[in-house]
């Protein structure tokens, strides 16, 4: 189980034990408690390696159904309230139940409205999402104190490409990491001195040098962690096709499909938003600009399927 997206806080709401034999959680409480920008999760029960948690999750946001790594692991999810919908068109409303044993696919919901649902995991959980959870907590909350700019960039990033993404029909667990590596493009600038980062004017070589660094830093960052596979999607986010980018100066097929969606998605939202040194331009231009560069700096394919994919979000889709 995976409740994506970037968090904004952990607090901990501790059941009244009356007696050693029995474990009760009074009306409106919770054994923990973990929250986001996508919703919460609260631990009801806990006993003897079987788990039972509330979720919710905002609308548009996505609860991701991950392959175990043991595959006897069992998980059962109802619907207390909204409703959830695939990529297939697959609907779990309320009152719908949906169990996993030995699952091998990755299959990704997204909240159609507010919605609230039961998890029972036939082992403990919590605290193994939990940890994740705060894993990314820590580099969402650093690069949003780095810079302000780059946080509500990065989540713009995520909408972008997760849409893009569905255009070109990746499959779900691409999908997955592409959640990820939207979001997390960035985050190796937290190693880039604020003078530079922050700069209104023009920067120098070295300056921009230094700069042209970040993408390495965010894949070592994420290297050692659950989203490690979405490093390699942060480091070639300014790779190019024509071979113009960096920090490898990667070309062609050398180049994931994921790191050319996070460029052209990258491209436009730095073009249609205000920067320090001038104002938004307008979307249409940051479009041509697009098509100008197309099978130059980005597949014509993926420049293709942005625009439907923004066309999409802005109808609301």
């Amino acid at each position: 189980m995976n409740g994506a997206n970037t968090l904004i806080g952990k607090q901990s709401t501790f059941a009244k034990r009356q007696n050693p034999q029995l474990q009760i959680v009074q009306q409106g409480g919770y054994l923990e408690s973990v929250s986001s920008k996508a919703g919460s999760l609260n631990l009801m029960v806990s006993n003897k390696g079987f788990e039972m948690i509330e979720g919710t999750l905002k609308i548009n946001e996505r609860l991701t159904l991950l392959p175990p790594d043991d595959p006897n692991h069992s998980e059962t999810y109802y619907i207390l309230e909204g409703s959830l919908k695939n990529d297939a068109g697959l609907m779990l409303e309320l009152g719908d139940s949906c169990s996993t044993q030995g699952l091998q696919d990755t299959f990704i919901f997204t909240a159609l409205g507010f919605t609230r649902f039961l998890y029972i995991s036939s082992k403990p959980i919590f605290h193994e999402i939990s940890h994740e959870m705060q894993d990314l907590l820590q580099l969402a909350v650093d690069i949003e104190l780095k810079d302000g700019y780059t946080a509500d960039h990065c989540l713009r990033l995520q909408r972008l490409s997760y849409a893009t993404g569905q255009e070109l029909a990746l499959e779900s667990h691409r999908l997955h990491v592409l959640d990820y590596g939207a979001y997390l493009h960035d985050v190796g600038k937290i190693k880039i001195p604020l003078e530079i980062l922050q700069k209104p004017a023009k920067l120098t070589d070295e300056e921009y040098r230094i700069i042209k660094n970040h993408p390495s830093y965010g894949y070592d960052m994420l290297a050692n962690t659950f989203m490690k596979e979405a490093g390699r999607i942060v480091e070639q986010h300014h790779e190019r096709l024509d071979g113009s980018g960096y920090p490898f100066a990667l070309s062609q097929e050398n180049i994931l499909l994921e790191a050319y969606i996070v460029a052209v998605a990258d491209t436009y939202d730095a073009m249609t938003t205000d920067r320090p040194y001038r104002k938004a331009l307008d979307p249409q231009i940051a479009f041509d600009e697009l098509d100008k560069y197309s099978n130059i700096h980005y597949p014509k394919e993926v420049v293709k399927a942005f625009r439907s994919a923004v066309k999409r979000i802005e109808l609301g889709h």
